[in-house]
């Protein structure tokens, strides 16, 4: 879910995440940035291109980001559009972030080539955060995932600064882009949730990234980092890098806050939504039933011969739901789904429902486990995706009182498949914090980040607070 808010620094030498911000949740148990800074690196006397100005051609129009379209035979991460946008000087970037910035930051906007989850050629938007005053050259690149804002493309991130993911990094030097994900702010609709679509647009970000800049100017490092969904996007990412890198660089690091990452049947409750249609859709919580219709929306819009995302509505609400989506972001989209549809059988057209059961329990087509029912069965059985020791370490963030993500059924069963699959995983856990502020503590993650890439000891949070047990 997308929020903007800020309060953990990164601090100066000498002092700890969080021990001068008096109103960050867990305040003084984030890491300690004195040991967690990046050193600087000897700059190539070779390599004098600047690292905020494109390479690319960069004079377009905002109306022409937006309105690019995919390009027969370009290489992923091609750039198709580009236009200026907003400069930052180091000191309002440092305080709009909340780091110790070492950089002014030049923004752009983009239109890139990318893929949807079928390998179809496809165009995500990107807001692109580029350091007049490099960590190094050649500089290290950042890749940020935004969480659920909904489908409307009046959300797209790119609108907006983003102050939580990619702004803290470009303050302090790094290269950093932002990708809408494909249909969000421009034609189509996003594939929500379909972790192989997403996957491939965050790598593709980083292939974008190094087109727009001049060649050899960006380091092979790479970091990811997301936020709910975009943290799923990056654990996505990170399983698809081993066998579809070329280009990409070496992912170094990856920080996830809550992640929203689709690995069973059960995420977000689906399965106890489906088998029990007469519950109050506020029971299932503040976001499982917002989750659901919009995955829902997502598939039969894109892979449907219908098109047509309400289609997975029943009758009644299909056309109130079509306008909720395609208007609202997903505060009020969300109040509308809990205020109109108000059982869980509302959710999702009966007929769909009983046939996606009819697949969870094998019970074979003469059940209905056929066509879109199938379909969509199948879809989510793809979205389990595996994941292995290649791609570099993984930092999850995670607040104790997270409602919309909650740590038991969620994070903790994250990282248990990350451990078990043998993924190097940190945690960084706080109790007081929940779903809307655990980006308070995005300082942590940037610590942890530069430390990972200093090569040294890594940044560490108190570990006296971990996850609770995995409750599948």
């Amino acid at each position: 879910m997308r929020v903007w808010l800020f309060g953990c620094c990164l601090a100066a030498a000498g002092a700890a995440c969080g021990s001068s911000s008096s109103n960050a949740p867990d305040a003084g148990k984030g890491v300690d940035a004195a040991k967690a800074i990046d050193a600087p690196r000897a700059i190539d006397a070779n390599l004098n291109a600047p690292t905020d100005t494109p390479v690319v051609p960069c004079e377009g129009t905002m109306t022409q980001i937006y309105a690019a379209t995919p390009q027969t035979g370009a290489a992923l991460g091609a750039i198709l559009a580009c236009a200026p946008d907003t400069t930052l000087d180091a000191a309002t970037a440092g305080t709009m972030a909340k780091v110790t910035a070492t950089s002014a930051v030049k923004e752009y906007r983009i239109a890139y080539q990318t893929r949807d989850g079928a390998g179809g050629p496809a165009v995500s938007t990107a807001r692109v955060y580029l350091p007049s005053t490099p960590r190094a050259r050649p500089v290290p690149i950042v890749v940020a995932m935004h969480g659920s804002v909904g489908l409307a493309d009046s959300c797209a991130p790119s609108l907006d600064v983003d102050i939580n993911l990619p702004l803290p990094y470009a303050a302090r030097g790094f290269a950093a882009i932002a990708p809408d994900l494909s249909g969000l702010g421009n034609a189509g609709t996003q594939d929500y949730l379909n972790n192989t679509a997403q996957a491939y647009q965050t790598l593709d970000g980083a292939r974008a990234l190094r087109a727009l800049l001049s060649p050899g100017i960006t380091a092979d490092e790479v970091v990811l980092t997301g936020y709910s969904q975009g943290g799923g996007a990056v654990l996505s990412a990170r399983a698809l890098w081993p066998n579809d890198g070329a280009g990409v660089g070496t992912l170094t690091a990856n920080v996830v806050y809550a992640p929203e990452w689709p690995i069973r049947l059960g995420s977000f409750d689906y399965i106890g939504i489906l088998r029990d249609p007469t519950q109050l859709t506020i029971a299932t919580g503040l976001s499982f039933s917002s989750v659901a219709v919009l995955r829902q929306y997502a598939y039969f819009a894109n892979h449907t011969t219908s098109g047509e995302g309400g289609n997975a509505m029943p009758s009644q609400f299909r056309v109130g739901i079509e306008s909720a989506v395609q208007s609202d972001c997903l505060v009020p989209l969300g109040a509308y789904i809990q205020l109109t549809m108000l059982h869980t059988g509302d959710l999702i057209d009966d007929t769909l429902r009983r046939g996606v059961l009819a697949c969870v329990d094998a019970l074979g087509p003469a059940a209905g486990c056929t066509g879109d029912a199938a379909g969509y069965y199948n879809s989510l059985i793809a979205d389990q995706l595996t994941i292995d020791n290649r791609g570099g370490p993984v930092l999850i963030v995670q607040g104790l009182l997270d409602l919309i993500m909650p740590p038991a059924s969620e994070a903790s069963c994250v990282h248990d498949k990350l451990v078990s699959s043998g993924v190097d995983v940190d945690t960084c856990v706080f109790p007081s914090a929940d779903h809307s502020n655990i980006m308070d503590q995005h300082g942590s993650g940037v610590a942890w980040a530069e430390s990972v890439l200093a090569g040294g000891p890594r940044a560490e949070c108190d570990q006296s607070n971990q996850l609770p047990s995995c409750s599948e």
